[in-house]
């Protein structure tokens, strides 16, 4: 991996010192944004990096000064041009002095600085485990610039730390937090993720790196953070997903999924912004014009999945128990009469499922579950709870036993503005109970595939 550094630069410019990684003893000048770090050529050479190669182009001892080879060249020939300041920068390496330091593009001074820390950091400034924000942001800046430069090492390190801190978070949004922000809990020595925008930037330092474990330990937050319904959030969480469509598929799908169910009137708010607080620092993302066209798009896709749905039935996989009574059948009395009808009996199991199916979805057409005792209108396009509201009756007809359990079964139903339970509870008794254990599973696995599906419908 190569170095962008800029032309060689022959004039002093108004650069600042950094007041921590100037050193005394430094022979490398580089120069981050408009601040110029002094520090040691073997500290950048380590670990392989790509500061390794650029400095051994360079065919200069890295023992020796600047000021030693421009006094050994003046005691020679004289040059053929007349300006000595050329003179100078062209016996002198990059990064000798102040004057023509390495010049880096694309990085920011803080980044530099938080990958110096790592280099130059003591073993138990190095283990010790993040408890702050600013020590969270600093880990993100060291995988970020270890990974441009290539310090697989330091990458590795920080990444891993990283992980570590994420999967230490609470699972859920505390209770005060308006914004999807998460408690600190730094008396317990644990690093949380603490804001919308360091999410964000976990979750693109994952991709940078495609780093999986980091990648997995920030989805479940940001499903949570989702869930939690926050606008502002939801929007930011699209636009991200929209940058790294191929990496954050199911981000976007559930992003642009729960913001659809807002409705247009919410879109138009999150697309003209609030601008009423002019203290806040951070310009809110707002809904582009493209955006809103994909959530339309979404809406008359999904609103066809739910017409399907009904006869789109799961894949059962039959349980061996229910070929067993109609194999024995026929060994015991051949291929007619009653062991025909007893060979049917897996047929029979097949399309009892079918029924019970599109039974339990269009019992949700326009129903209200019921949380905490309050109705929840469950909007006609509103895949997920249709599935989820489904697959919690299944539970509950699998896990029947007697009439207490059936009674279960039917405050379930109830509960989740499931109608016309007697019939569906008749229709799954036709099935083989082990059987019925296995539509269950299909369909949990079908709520899956559709969650990982949603992206899908917001293309254009």
């Amino acid at each position: 991996m190569g170095i962008e550094t800029s032309p060689r630069m022959t004039l002093q410019q108004d650069f600042a010192r950094d007041s921590e990684y100037y050193l005394a003893d430094g022979n490398t000048v580089i120069l981050v944004e408009n601040v110029l770090f002094k520090v040691h050529r073997y500290i950048l050479s380590r670990d392989g990096s790509a500061f390794e190669g650029m400095f051994s182009l360079d065919n200069i001892p890295k023992s020796d000064s600047a000021e030693t080879l421009i006094m050994s060249s003046s005691e020679g020939t004289q040059p053929s041009y007349p300006h000595s300041q050329l003179h100078r920068s062209r016996l002198s390496p990059e990064g000798s002095s102040d004057k023509i330091p390495i010049h880096l593009f694309g990085d920011t001074a803080a980044d530099f600085r938080s990958l110096l820390w790592a280099l130059y950091a003591l073993p138990a400034e190095v283990f010790a485990m993040p408890s702050t924000q600013a020590q969270i942001t600093r880990l993100i800046g060291i995988a970020r610039i270890a990974h441009k430069y290539a310090f697989r090492t330091t990458e590795s390190w920080a990444l891993s730390v990283l992980t570590m801190c994420v999967c230490q978070a609470p699972d859920t949004p505390s209770d005060h937090d308006i914004h999807g922000d998460v408690e600190v809990d730094s008396e317990a020595g644990k690093s949380i993720v603490s804001s919308t925008n360091i999410l964000i930037q976990l979750t693109e330092v994952a991709v940078l790196c495609a780093h999986d474990e980091l990648h997995e330990a920030v989805e479940p937050i940001w499903a949570d953070l989702l869930f939690a319904g926050q606008t502002q959030d939801i929007v930011s969480a699209m636009g991200l997903a929209d940058r790294y469509k191929s990496q954050l598929r199911p981000l976007l799908g559930l992003a642009y999924y729960l913001m659809m169910l807002k409705g247009k009137e919410e879109w138009t708010k999150a697309a003209l912004g609030d601008d009423k607080d002019d203290s806040d620092k951070m310009k809110k993302p707002r809904l582009t014009r493209d955006q809103r066209i994909r959530l339309l798009s979404g809406y008359y896709n999904l609103s066809r999945a739910c017409e399907s749905l009904p006869s789109n039935t799961p894949k059962l996989t039959h349980h061996p128990s229910c070929f067993t009574p109609a194999q024995q059948a026929q060994q015991a009395i051949g291929l007619g009469g009653a062991g025909t009808a007893a060979a049917h009996a897996h047929a029979r199991c097949g399309e009892s499922w079918d029924t019970l199916w599109a039974g339990l979805v269009m019992g949700t057409a326009g129903s209200n579950a019921m949380s905490n005792n309050v109705a929840i209108k469950i909007q006609s396009v509103d895949l997920l709870r249709k599935m989820h509201m489904v697959n919690h009756v299944l539970e509950s007809l699998v896990s029947v036993d007697g009439l207490a359990g059936a009674d279960n079964a039917a405050n379930a139903a109830s509960t989740y503005g499931v109608l016309g339970y007697g019939g569906w509870y008749a229709m799954a008794g036709n099935m083989n109970k082990n059987c019925l254990r296995m539509a269950l599973k299909a369909s949990e696995e079908k709520v899956n595939d559709v969650l990982y599906g949603l992206a899908d419908c917001f293309v254009e």
